[in-house]
């Protein structure tokens, strides 16, 4: 049980869990064990088994979504709900004489474990994809059950199983098996058309991230683009970063996009591209103004030269600063150019 467990054993087991439902989305659908497990979920909800049908792609679900929303009832909720309130109940200090050890032990997992990936399943993955196909499946989505959303209650029951609290068994493993095994699926009455999993591409930092390619890439190609976690128009995403343009700035009123234009192009070639007028120079160091409006509030920008290499860095400083030593002094937490380089 929890309670014999030291308090390492439990961040081993909770951060591998974590890990491991946090992979789990890109892991590629075997066919086969899928329709078991969409099956089993039918039958435990007491449903007419359905005939399973697999799409490579949102794009490719929309005719048949389409199609079978107009000849049969959704089944989402029948499917859903009565599972995972179970299941739920079973972790409830109410339902079990451990209360006080499994109260904690109920907090301590929807802390470390459900919270954290329902931040990020809702905040990245589920934002981009769902921002990536309003146009594609539009109000379809509703009857869509999306299991990002359910990863985040099989990752705390996993956890929980492990250490030691008696889940009912047959609906653990069903309910689990099912989040490991299925990806997207429009459950209808006889019908369960089930989209294969998408490759999901990410930065050093766990950003969803790509970089002139889909971000999150299905079979067939089709795909959604993000740079840094936050969704990007195809005329962005399906070039590379370094083949941005400065003057995209000028015509995207989306301040979020506009920081991500800003973070890809780099304020160098911003410079270059949109003819960055000189305000004032000190020695090696330019301060810069960018005239256009670009940005929320007005580019002021530390032009510094390498004496040595002529290497050029360019960084943005706050707009109120009007000469270049001030810019220099900013940088520098306060210490002015002069003192600055006696102290180095």
């Amino acid at each position: 049980m929890a309670e014999n467990l030291s308090s390492s054993e439990k961040e081993l087991i909770i951060s591998q869990t974590q890990s491991q439902w946090r992979n789990i989305s890109s892991t590629p659908l075997d066919l086969e064990q899928a329709t078991i497990a969409i099956q089993a979920l039918y039958k435990f909800a007491g449903l007419a088994q359905p005939e399973v049908q697999f799409v490579a792609s949102p794009a490719a679900a929309r005719e048949k979504v389409e199609q079978q929303s107009m000849q049969s009832d959704c089944m989402l909720s029948e499917l859903w709900e009565v599972l995972r309130e179970d299941l739920w109940r079973r972790l409830s200090p109410s339902q079990t004489s451990l209360s006080s050890s499994l109260g904690t032990l109920q907090n301590e997992l929807t802390h470390s474990i459900k919270n954290p990936l329902s931040e990020f399943w809702e905040g990245s993955f589920g934002r981009i994809m769902l921002d990536g196909l309003t146009e594609v499946l539009g109000d379809f989505l509703a009857d869509c059950l999306l299991p990002e959303w359910g990863i985040c209650w099989a990752a705390m029951f996993t956890a929980a199983h492990r250490l030691g609290v008696p889940l009912e068994q047959d609906k653990y493993n069903l309910f689990c098996n099912y989040m490991r095994q299925v990806g997207w699926l429009f459950p209808y009455e006889g019908v369960a058309i089930a989209i294969q999993r998408p490759i999901i591409r990410f930065n050093s930092v766990g950003e969803i991230h790509g970089e002139g390619i889909p971000a999150i890439e299905f079979p067939d190609g089709f795909g959604v683009y993000a740079y840094q976690g936050i969704n990007l128009p195809e005329k962005y995403g399906k070039l590379h970063p370094t083949n941005w343009r400065g003057e995209w700035l000028l015509e995207q009123r989306n301040a979020e996009l506009r920081r991500v234009l800003i973070q890809g192009i780099g304020y160098e070639r911003i410079c270059q591209d949109l003819q960055a007028k000189e305000c004032d120079r000190w020695q090696d160091y330019t301060l810069l103004q960018i005239e256009s409006q670009v940005d929320v509030e007005p580019i002021h920008l530390l032009k510094m030269t390498c004496p040595s290499t002529n290497f050029i860095h360019v960084l943005r400083v706050p707009p109120d600063l009007n000469s270049a030593r001030e810019a220099i002094r900013w940088v520098n937490w306060g210490i002015d150019p002069t003192e600055f380089a006696v102290q180095s």
